[in-house]
């Protein structure tokens, strides 16, 4: 099942105000994850499954997952370009 992604205004103006490589690399990273985040996520800190991390690229994102509402929450979005 798919799990449905979150983004407060806040995190989505970080995002928008990114160059094209570093929006692109957030996509990757989020339509990956949206399948099994479990997989395409490494853990933050101690592996408790629902603080995680994406990487790609120039991007690093923090995110929370819910299993049992099927969603991603970006928390952080970090920029290395």
């Amino acid at each position: 099942m798919t799990y449905r992604l979150r983004l407060d205004p806040s995190i989505h103006a970080i995002y928008a105000s990114l160059p094209e490589d570093g929006r692109r690399d957030i996509a990757v990273c989020l339509l990956d994850a949206l399948a099994d985040p479990i997989a395409h996520s490494v853990p933050f800190g101690v592996d408790d499954g629902i603080m995680r991390i994406l990487a790609h690229g120039s991007v690093t994102i923090s995110v929370l997952l819910d299993h049992d509402a099927k969603a991603i929450t970006v928390v952080q979005i970090g920029y290395a370009g």
